[in-house]
């Protein structure tokens, strides 16, 4: 059934200005009558509107004439298909858009350079993480969050991690430059948009995954777990380094780590190390932290 909130009190007065207040939903069939009857003498009355707004919304009625599932103007029953994401949806909606028009605008920089190459990058990588919740501040976070909720279901091509790690290395110096990976770039901003335009109300996907690449890729990764519960720092992280070094590169470890300075450091000292922190996930009264091993 289609309705209307009912918003009460706001204010525009310079030094004075406050929200509205909700005081009811009504349904839209009895908004002419709420509206009628609130205004005496050209002024809408307050106290009064307040009433009729939860006389008008009682929804204690066993049944509604059928009309009141037909919204004003429609001659079919109201359905929320095809309208889009809701407010909330529509705000994660223009974030994400802003990301892809800054990526699409650093590939556009005419000549290209390293930082505008990068700045593309890491704004497509950032663009989609706020469907799946996620608002990363580090770079390195972006670009781990990017491949487990990205290319690891096969929403973007495998080949993307090599691309994002070549970006990640030159940003700590340990490539001289990344101006030739601007092809690659731009195609990854052209995907992401793709996914962008094809996301429905409930922010899924609604584009073809590269599902047999992901496929292939899933089961080259192995999870291998230690338990270095009780295990003190540093003892706790040269242990679990002699773990991941038994492992292939692009296998996971997952280390159980006790709270405080355990759960705190390794992670650290791991990404120093230029390993993939993938996940840092609290069970109980320890932690479960996920490395990807990438040399």
């Amino acid at each position: 059934m289609p309705c209307y909130d009912v918003l009460i009190g706001a204010k525009t007065l310079e030094g004075g200005a406050r929200l509205a207040e909700r005081v009811g939903t009504v349904p839209a069939k009895r908004i002419p009558d709420l509206l009628s009857q609130s205004v005496n003498n050209g002024t809408m009355d307050k106290e009064r509107l307040t009433n009729l707004t939860i006389l008008y919304g009682a929804m204690s009625e066993k049944s509604f004439p059928e009309d009141y599932f037909i919204d004003w103007g429609s001659d079919e029953a109201f359905s929320l298909a095809g309208r889009g994401p809701g407010e909330c949806g529509a705000g994660v909606m223009d974030v994400i858009k802003l990301d892809i028009d800054e990526a699409k605008d650093a590939v556009k920089t005419a000549p290209s350079s390293d930082e505008s190459v990068y700045k593309a990058i890491i704004a497509t990588a950032r663009a989609l993480l706020y469907t799946v919740g996620l608002e990363p501040k580090k770079d390195r976070e972006i670009f781990t969050a990017f491949a487990e909720h990205l290319i690891v279901p096969g929403w973007v091509k495998p080949q993307t991690q090599q691309l994002l790690d070549d970006a990640l290395d030159w940003k700590m110096g340990d490539r001289n430059s990344i101006n030739d990976l601007l092809p690659q770039a731009e195609e990854l901003v052209e995907r992401v948009e793709e996914l962008f335009l094809s996301l429905d109300a409930g922010l899924k996907f609604n584009a073809q995954p590269f599902t047999q690449q992901t496929d292939i890729q899933a089961t080259e990764i192995q999870s291998h777990v230690v338990d270095l519960r009780g295990v003190k720092c540093p003892m706790n992280f040269v242990k679990a380094k002699l773990e991941l070094e038994k492992l292939e590169i692009g296998d996971i470890l997952e280390i159980l780590l006790d709270d405080g300075e355990p759960v705190r450091n390794a992670p650290d000292s791991f990404a120093q190390q230029g390993q993939d922190v993938l996940d840092i996930k609290k069970i109980d009264d320890y932690y479960c932290v996920k490395v990807k091993k990438k040399k």
